[in-house]
């Protein structure tokens, strides 16, 4: 009952839509090389997980995750130098592009945040935030007592620091306050400078204060280390302090041995971090399903690639059919997976459609669109897309328009042909990696044969 024929008509389907696949995979890659789309929604990712706070700048100018940056190849330096040479046209300066790495292991991402939280409360950035508004006293102050101004504030600066980074008590935060007080009476400041100043600094250390007490018996001091500097990140950025603390606090209490909490620690950053590339995954893929489909549409209409034509043609021509599947199964047998350039080797469009082309040519498929030359009467036009009345679906070549000869009749040819593109469209979205395991589990399966049991006896 025809079984035979319709598993060879679906092969040499299967196959071209395997070709296309890749080619759109091709298109696909070298739009997002030159785009860094990788990069660019990595970098949105992680900027999310930190709360989209300074942090997210302070991650990326790490060292550890700079070396992991690459360089751009061939056509993103193009690119670069490109759109530099057009700004410079316009008298604006060069665009300094900074290169980031599309992948970043979660192990790299957990000693990167625990280098910023540490670093955090080493050099007491709420204090040199709290401070700010503060220094516009020493402005304040006329230029004969301006030196001096100055330099009892950067001295009253770098005691406020080291208060911070120690073990600081109720006497300690006084006398920081004393200071303060001490400092604004001598140059003058408002009663309002003072306030906000002294406020904004006891608030941030009896922060430190409980969280000293509340971590008295964690034996681990890096973990310590790390905890107070939660407490200095949740001065700016109170988000990223309380996705990490849910992710630190009690660690001591799921292990035996003190070596063993840093390691539950950043445990569980990673898997934190893995989580979200999970969702990243899920929604590039998507993304990379509606560009793969666009590609594929545009490919199909250019090349004129109608898959319900070519089944037909399969399923009229026997021997056109065979030679199809005689390719496919060379083609299976030649690549025991499937076929992938090295990285950064993504030929450009014009090599993706002339390879496109060559191939549907050795499948020995009709494709494309057939052209002659026609002369216009009087009142006509030559158009790419027919709206008028008078119009010539055509392109102009030169002088001499050339007419589409191969183009649908009648509406319901046009119609078989609109739904013929889409589906080779969406065939193109699925990834070539889908309609290579189609492939290789239909070839396998016309391989075998029919069942021994179902066979006949003869005679």
């Amino acid at each position: 009952m025809y079984l035979q024929e319709i598993l060879e008509v679906a092969v040499g389907l299967v196959f071209m839509w395997l070709i296309i696949s890749l080619s759109a995979m091709q298109f696909q890659e070298w739009i997002a090389n030159l785009l860094k789309w990788r990069s660019k929604d990595l970098e949105k990712a992680i900027r999310k997980l930190l709360a989209n706070g300074a942090e997210g700048k302070q991650f990326y100018a790490h060292p550890l995750i700079r070396s992991l940056s690459k360089p751009s190849g061939a056509i993103r330096r193009a690119y670069e130098d490109w759109v530099n040479s057009m700004r410079a046209k316009r008298n604006k300066p060069a665009i300094d592009y900074d290169h980031k790495p599309a992948y970043i292991p979660a192990g790299e991402f957990a000693l990167t945040c625990f280098d910023i939280i540490i670093q955090a409360g080493t050099e007491a950035s709420p204090v040199q935030a709290a401070f700010k508004q503060f220094h516009q006293v020493v402005d304040a102050v006329d230029t004969v007592g301006k030196d001096e101004a100055e330099n009892a504030f950067d001295a009253l600066l770098e005691f406020a620091r080291e208060v911070a980074t120690s073990e600081i008590g109720e006497d300690a935060i006084d006398l920081v306050k004393n200071r303060i007080g001490e400092f604004a009476k001598k140059y003058k400041a408002t009663d309002s400078d003072v306030e906000i100043l002294t406020i904004s600094l006891e608030r941030y250390y009896r922060s430190l204060l409980a969280e000293q007490d509340s971590i008295a018996n964690t034996q681990d001091e890096t973990l310590k280390r790390i905890r107070l500097g939660l407490v200095a990140i949740g001065m700016t950025n109170p988000k990223l302090q309380s996705s990490l603390r849910s992710l630190l606090t009690g660690v001591e209490g799921y292990i035996t041995e003190k070596e063993q909490a840093l390691m539950v620690a950043r445990k569980n950053v990673e898997t934190w971090f893995d989580d979200s590339m999970a969702r990243l995954s899920g929604w590039y893929k998507r993304k990379a399903q509606l560009v793969a489909f666009l590609i594929g549409l545009v490919l199909a209409i250019l090349l004129n690639v109608d898959s319900i034509s070519v089944a037909t043609l399969l399923w009229r021509e026997p021997t056109l059919r065979q030679q199809l599947v005689a390719q496919a199964e060379a083609y299976a047998q030649t690549n025991p997976s499937l076929p992938a350039g090295e990285e950064g080797q993504v030929p450009p469009p014009t090599k993706t459609v002339a390879a496109l082309q060559a191939d549907l040519e050795d499948l020995r498929i009709p494709f494309g669109w057939e052209t002659e030359a026609v002369f216009l009467e009087t009142g006509q036009t030559c158009q790419i897309i027919p709206v008028s009345e008078n119009a010539v679906w055509g392109m102009w070549s030169g002088d001499v328009c050339k007419q589409v000869t191969n183009a649908p009749a009648d509406s319901t040819g046009w119609w078989g042909k609109v739904i013929g593109i889409f589906i080779t469209a969406a065939a193109a979205a699925q990834g070539a990696p889908f309609w290579f395991d189609i492939l290789k589990k239909l070839i396998n399966v016309r391989s075998s044969g029919p069942n021994p049991v179902e066979q006949k006896p003869k005679g």
